[in-house]
């Protein structure tokens, strides 16, 4: 089964050890800018409104965006008027900020937007969203202009200049919980940094969890937040949607060439099995890859070659293509659910304020 690049780089012992003197650096980086904001050198900006941010400890798909959606829902589903913070990484505008909607249209394209802040948008058309590396400005858009009465940070937990009320940490069931600093490793921070989590929620549990593994976690979670609220899900294949929106159910059997610009590819493909497809091919790219024409021929081609009925990507790729006319109805992205393994993450939250005075 394909992995990413890194996860073959940090697998291997060699590397690993050559890299770990750059590890130490990045910590020591990081430790220091910790240490201003903790002692004010660094201001930290405090928003009118709450803010809950969505983030994890790892480099790599954790399931942040589909967490950060499914909150988005229950709080507007609750009453809330949300926008969504996303630095919009990869987007190729140079401007300092992106409207990407209104909480009514789309105003943007995802080149302008960037890949996730794009999906979102389409996926909680209520909801904000707005892409920009200063979320401390975008937090002040968000409350003064649109109105929100509370903001969602997509990817935000080591966006340390605005203040959050809440901090939702993801963790892969599968990571190595003992894992080296980037670039030796896939930890953006040392595992000490659940500190500052008010909520810890392990994420792509499988349905029969090793026991041991889940204590393993459990006990994580005590050391360092032991008053952090604990919970786990699981992503699952839900359907396969063209770019148009139609949903396509006849899969099972079918045979496909995945083709992907994600951090871990195998997962992608082991959920494309999950729904009764055959991959025959996988065409895997960097994380936030911007496709080129001659790359979506190329899985075009082996799609004939191979005889395979389908393309099939993920929603945040589809995005990102530009998909000519005959291949509309044999490119399909595959659409995920969040199923939440007991309670899913709650907040307290003041009550809704008029602020249209």
């Amino acid at each position: 089964m394909a992995e990413d690049l890194y996860s073959k780089i940090i697998a291997n012992p060699i590397a690993k050890t050559l890299l770990l003197p750059s590890s130490y650096i990045y910590g020591g980086i990081g430790l220091v800018r910790m240490r201003a904001y903790a002692e004010g050198l660094m201001e930290r900006v405090k928003s009118d409104v709450p803010v809950l941010s969505v983030g994890n400890l790892s480099v790599g798909g954790t399931g942040k965006t589909p967490v950060t959606i499914d909150i988005t829902r229950r709080l507007i589903a609750a009453g809330r008027r949300v926008a969504i913070l996303s630095r919009g990484y990869k987007r190729k505008s140079t401007a300092p900020y992106t409207v990407v909607s209104d909480g009514k249209n789309i105003l943007a394209s995802c080149a302008e937007s960037g890949d996730e802040p794009y999906m979102i948008a389409q996926a909680v058309p209520e909801a904000i969203m707005i892409s920009g590396k200063n979320r401390s400005s975008t937090a002040e858009m968000a409350s003064k202009d649109f109105n929100c009465d509370i903001i969602v940070l997509d990817d935000g937990f080591q966006h340390l200049k605005l203040r959050r009320d809440f901090d939702v940490v993801l963790l892969d069931y599968s990571e190595t919980l003992d894992d080296a600093l980037v670039p030796a490793g896939r930890l953006r921070e040392p595992l000490s940094a659940l500190g500052r989590a008010s909520h810890i929620v392990i994420s792509k549990v499988p349905h029969y969890p090793d026991p041991e593994r889940m204590r393993r976690f459990q006990n994580l979670a005590q050391k360092y937040a032991p008053t952090a609220q604990f919970s786990m899900c699981r992503f699952k294949p839900a359907s396969l949607c063209s770019a148009d929106g139609r949903t396509q159910l006849e899969i099972l059997g079918k045979k496909v060439v995945a083709f992907c610009g994600i951090a871990r590819p195998s997962a992608f493909v082991d959920s494309i099995k999950q729904i009764g497809a055959e991959v025959v091919s996988l065409d895997a790219y960097p994380d936030h890859h911007w496709f080129s024409e001659s790359e979506l021929n190329g899985a075009h081609t082996k799609m004939k070659e191979l005889k395979a009925d389908f393309i099939v990507t993920t929603q945040k790729d589809i995005v990102r293509l530009d998909i000519p006319a005959p291949l509309k109805d044999k490119v399909l992205a595959l659409v995920m659910e969040i199923e939440w393994i007991g309670t899913p993450p709650s907040f307290t939250l003041p009550a809704v304020q008029d602020k249209s005075r």
